[in-house]
């Protein structure tokens, strides 16, 4: 519980605190969804860190810039295997890949979130996270190691990393 608290007490009193731009307003609408998220839908013991949810969807929608974001909600890239056109949308350049539609925002988080604390590509990932909450200590590099299967990009977990570290510095 006090995970939870002390999570919505620094997050709710640091809003404006982030960024100089534009993505101050992203940062706060993933967030919400994310302790909403945390909140409501999961056990304490695994709840994901609300900064490494943030920074996953600045990176994988361009601070929610991309297309995949403006069009259908999708700020982490999830795919679908929806055969329903109203469901998903077609990268440009590549037509065999489905990228999933949501209807807001939340929907996106709640879908990533899903995927981190549910599927079993990432158990070595609540696993390490778990042993953190436990030692009431997250180390961000070790659990961004353990989501190795996320991103063919082989320097996403360099990306993801520095987006949390411009957090983490803005945070303070």
């Amino acid at each position: 519980m006090n995970h939870l608290c002390a999570t919505l007490l620094l997050f709710c009193s640091s809003f404006n605190m982030y960024f100089d731009d534009e993505r101050n307003d992203f940062v706060q609408e993933i967030g919400v969804c994310a302790v909403e998220y945390n909140a409501y839908y999961t056990e304490p013991e695994k709840r994901l860190p609300i900064r490494l949810v943030v920074a996953v969807a600045a990176h994988e929608s361009g601070w929610g810039t991309s297309r995949f974001a403006l069009e259908g909600n999708n700020y982490f890239g999830m795919k679908t295997r929806s055969e329903d056109p109203d469901e998903y949308m077609i990268p440009k350049e590549n037509d065999k890949v489905r990228l999933a539609k949501y209807k807001t925002t939340c929907d996106s988080v709640y879908g990533f979130m899903d995927l981190l604390s549910k599927s079993k590509k990432y158990k070595g990932f609540r696993e390490k996270l778990m042993r953190q909450w436990f030692l009431d200590e997250v180390n961000y590099d070790m659990l961004i190691k353990k989501l190795n299967k996320y991103s063919k990009d082989k320097l996403w977990k360099v990306k993801v990393m520095k987006i949390i570290e411009q957090l983490e510095v803005r945070w303070l």
